[in-house]
């Protein structure tokens, strides 16, 4: 029986009504790609400079294309082109980065809908090769989901159980070389479990993988070893993963048909060992899932018929803030720091306005408020290092941050009570000169302000 892949390919409506920008996603980009309405179908943000993403016909989803696109200027430009000239053979299942110019594409049989197989560039995409050992992917109960890399040299690659054991293939040599995880390694899975394309999410050495049936496999060592945690869903999928830290993150979990699925959030404070329903409001996009490094933040997007949506939530997952744009198809999301990310769409190479991929123009995204606490006045300012500030009225747990320009905090300091009219002096005489930002919040407010060093 072929295995049924949850449908991600959202049409493309059409661009004659207004479509307007969010105020804090500015940048248009062009992903190049050479069709009208080819969307994102996988997206992966190496680094300030490097994107890499796949794209489909928006016009016919079902329909398979082999279409990169990568940029090594932070969007300035894009490069776009076919992976295989054939679009017979492999299907993509996920692309991933290392930098501008490696990246690896993971694909499967198109005829049989299993098997599998690794490709990487090492020229920027001029060239793809296999890096798949000899017994990898061969089974006729092969299908390969994915592939993950850690740092440049390790990293797995992930495929349906064979044998009643997850296909898992380990490398430290940049994929030269592989090792199969060994079953002793791995949960066993279910009556009918497997995973799913490119529904996996990283952060150092940690790795986590989605299953049709509700579960979320965890590896602490970079796929070595792997735990297993289950979302409360009776024989149900996980179509998105998302972690700010090793405790913390979010998952998108799905019942119903593959065409018309249902979905509902989750979270979980123990790195994936237990999840919990989320009560969310309706502003969480369901395209797409990612967490923004550097914050408590995650972002999500959304196309289709009432999820035009692109917002960002501060409290793992129970309210949503809208980003606000309207008519506009969010289909991938990914950030690299609270300062830089990209939200793909649709491109359009009849309107050049319409580039097919938005760049995060705002503020820093941890600076986003939760509710203004009383404005402070930094004194003096500009200063020379001795900052000074007088809050108005009495606050508890009180965090303040200097954050740089590109967005690192370079000084914290907490105090667990102030009182009114308390004035308090920050020591920043061993930062460089510059424009930094200070940012002072308790749980459920938070202020900011500039100030100027000399």
């Amino acid at each position: 029986m072929k295995k049924t892949l949850l449908f991600l390919g959202v049409v493309a409506t059409s661009l004659s009504f207004a479509q307007v920008m969010s105020p804090d996603w500015q940048t248009v980009q062009n992903t190049n790609f050479p069709s009208t309405s080819t969307g994102i179908r996988y997206l992966d943000a190496v680094d300030a400079n490097v994107v890499w993403a796949t794209g489909y016909n928006g016009m016919a989803p079902s329909e398979n294309h082999c279409l990169f696109t990568m940029t090594s200027d932070g969007g300035v430009t894009f490069t776009s082109d076919s992976v295989f000239a054939d679009t017979n053979t492999y299907v993509i299942s996920s692309i991933e980065g290392i930098d501008a110019m490696t990246a690896y594409i993971t694909t499967y049989d198109k005829v049989g809908q299993n098997l599998g197989d690794v490709f990487k560039t090492t020229n920027g995409g001029a060239t793809w090769t296999s890096v798949k050992a000899v017994s990898m992917f061969t089974n006729s109960a092969s299908f390969a989901n994915l592939t993950c890399f850690t740092d440049p040299m390790n990293g797995i690659t992930m495929g349906d159980p064979i044998n009643n054991d997850f296909e898992i293939y380990q490398t430290n040599d940049g994929a030269a070389t592989w090792t199969m995880v060994p079953a002793a390694n791995l949960p066993v899975p279910q009556s009918g479990e497997y995973g799913l394309v490119d529904v996996y999410t990283k952060l150092g050495n940690h790795i986590w993988f989605g299953t049709n049936k509700g579960r979320v496999y965890h590896s602490t060592d970079a796929g070595t070893t792997w735990t297993v945690g289950s979302m409360p869903l009776a024989a149900q999928g996980v179509s998105r993963l998302a972690f700010t830290d090793p405790l913390n993150g979010l998952g998108v979990g799905y019942k119903g048909t593959s065409t018309a699925p249902v979905y509902s959030l989750y979270k979980t404070v123990n790195g994936g060992n237990t999840w919990t329903a989320v009560t969310t409001t309706l502003n969480v996009g369901k395209s797409d899932l990612c967490a923004i490094p550097g914050t408590n933040m995650f972002a999500s997007c959304g196309a289709g018929t009432g999820n035009y949506i692109l917002s960002y939530t501060t409290d793992q997952g129970t309210t949503w803030t809208d980003w606000g744009s309207t008519g506009i198809q969010y289909l991938k999301i990914d950030f690299i720091d609270n300062l830089t990310g990209w939200a793909g769409t649709f491109s359009d190479q009849v309107d050049a306005t319409v580039g097919g991929i938005y760049k995060y123009s705002g503020l820093a995204t941890s600076l986003k408020p939760l509710a203004e606490i009383a404005k402070v006045d930094l004194m003096p300012n500009p200063s020379n290092g001795l900052v000074n500030f007088t809050l108005p009225v009495a606050k508890s747990g009180l965090t303040i941050e200097v954050i740089d320009a590109l967005g690192k905090v370079v000084y914290t300091e907490k105090t667990s009570s102030t009182t009114v009219g308390e004035t308090k002096q920050l020591n920043l005489e061993a930062l460089p000169k510059g424009i930094y930002t200070v940012s002072i919040k308790t749980t459920s407010e938070k202020s900011f302000a500039k100030i100027v060093l000399q």
